[in-house]
């Protein structure tokens, strides 16, 4: 005749050790998923950002008005994405890329909005080792600011 007592004590023991098991599955399996998120997520800010020659340019004038350009190279010319501030509404800009020999090019234009800084793209034909600025004009011809 078996042991009441002792079947009760082994039961409690074997369902200790299923539940232990349990709680070890579950936070290996947390901490393996942060892991997984933590690697994608590396890899993808370093997929974005790891461009070869790739460079920011910044500037901001004493009156406020602030450029953040990001510089990608390419065969023979660049990109550009920037991010303008501080430009009164309504004021037509143009994005103008200069080069090492004084050449201007327009690489983008834009009507500066009331809600605030504005981003936008372009692209200019300089080789990227020649680029010297990259400036906001207004449409008269005035540079707000420049960023080298």
């Amino acid at each position: 005749m078996p042991d009441p007592i002792l079947e009760r004590a082994l039961r409690q023991v074997r369902a200790e050790k299923a539940r232990d098991r349990r709680r070890r599955g579950v936070a290996v399996a947390a901490v393996c998923a942060a892991l997984a998120v933590a690697v994608l997520a590396g890899g993808v800010h370093l997929g974005r950002r790891s461009v070869p020659g790739e460079r920011v340019l910044v500037a901001t004038t004493a009156d406020g008005v602030r450029i953040t350009t990001t510089v990608t190279p390419a065969d023979g010319w660049v990109r550009l994405r920037a991010v303008v501030d501080g430009v009164a509404a309504g004021e037509r800009c143009r994005l103008v890329v200069t080069d090492v020999r004084g050449r201007r090019y327009t690489a983008g234009g834009w009507v500066a909005s009331r809600l605030g800084d504005t981003a936008l793209a372009g692209a200019a034909v300089v080789d990227p080792d020649d680029l010297a600025t990259v400036d906001v004009v207004t449409e008269d011809g005035r540079v707000l600011v420049t960023s080298e």
